[in-house]
């Protein structure tokens, strides 16, 4: 009977372990498909990246040459790359709609498997990990830190995939027009890069910090609530009130903070950007009166840089 009961036990453990493999294998498949088609639609929108500001060159040439010679029939030179130009924004936009979708798909995805991790192991955890940490704490981990977690996920996915497959058609772009104009926007925008990366890094450790502020803001109004008759067998109302507010007020203060940061870095990006597009009009004309360059190269090359940005 020992020995059977032996046997049995391996058994069972070896079973909720072959489950358990089939289960990551199927979550992994279950979250590997929707990237691959997430990565798919990105590389489709970096194609059209390429062709948009071209063809909006193309339209601008058209409508120079019109007005300077004022000769042929404007209608029917400008309607075949209008048309173009139209089915091209149809695309995109068929693409990004998709994109969006399977973006939001990984994200809940990836957000529902965090969840049931972290919690089946806060259940494995002993006595005494609960009796260290306040239940309010490890609740909101399961809670907003997840939801916050998921929100900068889908926001990085989201903006990293878009600017590097941007980035890297709109940069074959800009060299087609112009090599010139390229070698000038190389060398300015990693120096705005590396700033806007500094004052990104100042800010994502104020963002931190005022999340943990509120997760102990939580835990105080938790502990009080929890223990209601303790606070009021003691007549500590007063006291737990002074502390919780102390502890929100804190964390208003420092989301108030972290608000003041993103303003200020909102501001000096766009009085950066838009110094970009003054550079890069004034450095096209001085290219367009030496004939090496085009209204619509012009017009193409704003583009472009501007979808850089």
């Amino acid at each position: 009977t020992e020995h059977y009961c032996s046997f049995a036990v391996t058994v069972v453990l070896f079973v909720v372990q072959q489950n358990r493999r089939q289960m990551e294998a199927v979550t992994l498949v279950y979250i590997r498909i929707p990237c691959i088609q997430l990565l798919t639609a990105a590389q489709q929108c970096s194609i059209l990246n390429i062709q948009i500001p071209l063809m909006l060159g193309d339209l601008v040439n058209i409508v120079a040459r019109f007005l300077r010679e004022n000769t042929g029939n404007y209608i029917s030179e400008i309607q075949s790359p209008a048309l173009k130009l139209l089915g091209l924004y149809g695309v995109q936009g068929l693409l990004t709609s998709g994109y969006i979708i399977l973006l939001s798909r990984v994200g809940e995805r990836v957000a529902a498997d965090m969840r049931k991790t972290l919690f089946a192991s806060l259940l494995r955890q002993d006595v005494a990990f609960f009796d260290a940490n306040k239940t309010g704490q490890l609740v909101n981990r399961l809670t907003a830190d997840i939801q916050e977690f998921k929100s900068s996920f889908k926001l990085v996915i989201s903006q990293g995939l878009r600017s590097i497959t941007q980035t890297l058609g709109c940069f074959v772009s800009l060299y087609i027009i112009s090599p010139k104009l390229t070698g000038l926007t190389v060398i300015v925008l990693p120096c705005l890069v590396g700033a806007g990366a500094l004052i990104g890094s100042f800010l994502r450790k104020l963002s931190r910090l005022a999340q943990e502020q509120v997760a102990k803001a939580t835990g105080v109004a938790d502990e009080a609530l929890g223990n209601v008759r303790t606070v009021k067998a003691f007549a500590m109302e007063e006291r737990e009130l002074q502390s919780y507010a102390y502890e929100v007020d804190k964390s208003c203060e420092m989301n108030e903070n972290l608000g003041n940061g993103i303003a200020i870095f909102q501001g000096l990006s766009n009085v950066a950007l838009n110094c970009i597009v003054l550079g890069t009009i004034f450095a096209g004309g001085t290219l367009i009166s030496s004939n090496e360059m085009s209204p619509g190269d012009l017009m193409s090359f704003l583009v472009a840089s501007q979808t850089v940005q």
